[in-house]
C-alpha cells in the first residue's frame, strides 16, 4: 500500500517536522489525488513523475467513475487524524485537500502538465462537460475535508497547485463557483479555512471572494 493509505506512516511523516522544528502547526501528510484513488479512479503515483491516470477524462461518460466519497472510503485518513490529534496535544493539525481545478487538471491531462493545454481546451470547448466535472470534484473534495474535520483537524487547507495557469476572468467563470461552494459548506463546521495556490499573485483578489479565512 502507498504511504498515503497507511495510518501509521501518515502519522509518522506528519510528526517529523514537528519534532524537529518549533512550527505553529502540523499539516496532514497526504496527496492531492488521495480521494480520487479512494473512490476507485485508476490512478498511480509514479516516483519522479507524479499522479498518472489509466483513463483521462475526455467524454461525459468518463464522469461515472467520479462517484461521491464516503467516510468509509478513507478510514486510514480518519484513523491518522485521530491519532495525530492525540499525539500533537497543543499543536494544531491542518487538514488538506486538492482543489477541484487541480484535480480536474490531473484527470484531463492524464498526469502532470506544464501548460495544461488539454484542460483549457476542455474548459473553453466543452463548458458543459467542464462544469459537470467540477461539480463532481467539488462534492468529493468537500466530503474529504469533512471527514478530516469530523476526525478532529483544527483547520483545513484547500490546495490549488495549478490554478495559477488561469487568468482572473477564467478563474471567476470556471473555478470560483466551486471553491466558493466548498468554503460555504465548511463554514458550518466552524474551522478556519485556508485557500492556497501556486503562482496566483494576479488571482488573489478573486480567490479572496471564494470565502476562505486565510
Amino acid at each position: 500500500a502507498l504511504p498515503i493509505s497507511r495510518p501509521e506512516l501518515i502519522t509518522e511523516i506528519t510528526l517529523q517536522p514537528v519534532r524537529r522544528y518549533p512550527v505553529d502547526a502540523a499539516i496532514l501528510f497526504s496527496d492531492i489525488v488521495v480521494p480520487l484513488k479512494a473512490i476507485g479512479v485508476g490512478i498511480d503515483i509514479k516516483p519522479g513523475v507524479g499522479p498518472v491516470l489509466d483513463h483521462p477524462v475526455r467524454r461525459v461518460e468518463d464522469l461515472t467513475a467520479l462517484r461521491p466519497l464516503e467516510p468509509g472510503d478513507v478510514p486510514y485518513v480518519s484513523e491518522a487524524v485521530s491519532s495525530l490529534v492525540a499525539d500533537l496535544r497543543d499543536t494544531p493539525l491542518i487538514g488538506f485537500a486538492g482543489a477541484p481545478f487541480t484535480l480536474a487538471s490531473y484527470l484531463v491531462e492524464g498526469g502532470p502538465s506544464r501548460h495544461h493545454d488539454k484542460t483549457r481546451a476542455l474548459m473553453y470547448g466543452e463548458p458543459d462537460l467542464w462544469h459537470a466535472l467540477m461539480s463532481r470534484l467539488t462534492a468529493i473534495t468537500t466530503s474529504f475535508l469533512e471527514v478530516q474535520v469530523a476526525a478532529g483537524v483544527a483547520a483545513v487547507q484547500l490546495f490549488d497547485s495549478w490554478v495559477g495557469a488561469l487568468a482572473p476572468a477564467d478563474y471567476r467563470e470556471f473555478v470560483l463557483p466551486y471553491t466558493s461552494r466548498i468554503f460555504g459548506t465548511l463554514a458550518a463546521h466552524d474551522v478556519p479555512r485556508i485557500h492556497f495556490g501556486v503562482g496566483t499573485g494576479e488571482l488573489l483578489g478573486v480567490m479572496r471572494e471564494a470565502g476562505a479565512d486565510v
